[in-house]
């Protein structure tokens, strides 16, 4: 009988616990314009291609309908080739992600963005890195404009260095 009421007192407090953590959690959902930014923003700095999901169709083409995000994996291939290097040394892993609203209404936010990130390499050599100063971090700053599009939220043009 005592084993069965501290089973049943663990599980009330369990509940209670995950109660009490999930709301703020859920606050910033996947759909929030600062979700967006942050998710964009991991996919843009990591050179993955389905960073095209999270913009809008301004952000996405030029004026000729050509597709930025194509352009600008064009283009950063064409820079690794270049400097003798393969396109994964071209990652940037985001450290920390920061944002703040600025202004946010029914279908447009701006949101103040932050980023520190170091090259994505072996952690291992990451590890090293740090240990004899070797590791480079960058820092990137911008105001990000989000647009509703079709019910979801989308980075909208300018922010990032996506080409024209």
């Amino acid at each position: 009988m005592k084993r069965c009421f501290r089973s049943i007192s663990l599980l009330a407090f369990l509940t209670m616990a995950l109660c009490l953590c999930a709301p703020p959690a859920m606050a910033e959902s996947a759909d929030s314009p600062e979700e967006v930014v942050k998710t964009f923003t991991h996919k843009f700095f990591m050179l993955d291609e389905d960073m095209a999901d999270y913009l809008s169709r301004e952000a996405l083409y030029n004026e000729n309908d050509v597709n930025r995000v194509a352009m600008y994996f064009r283009l950063q291939e064409q820079d690794a080739a270049r400097r003798g290097l393969e396109m994964d040394y071209l990652k940037m892993r985001p450290l920390l992600i920061k944002t703040r609203v600025v202004e946010q209404d029914e279908d447009t936010a701006v949101i103040e963005l932050s980023t520190v990130m170091v090259r994505s390499i072996n952690p291992l050599y990451r590890i090293v890195g740090y240990i004899f100063g070797l590791i480079e971090e960058h820092e990137f700053d911008t105001t990000v404009t989000a647009v509703k599009e079709d019910g979801t939220w989308k980075i909208g043009p300018g922010g990032f260095p996506l080409p024209a």
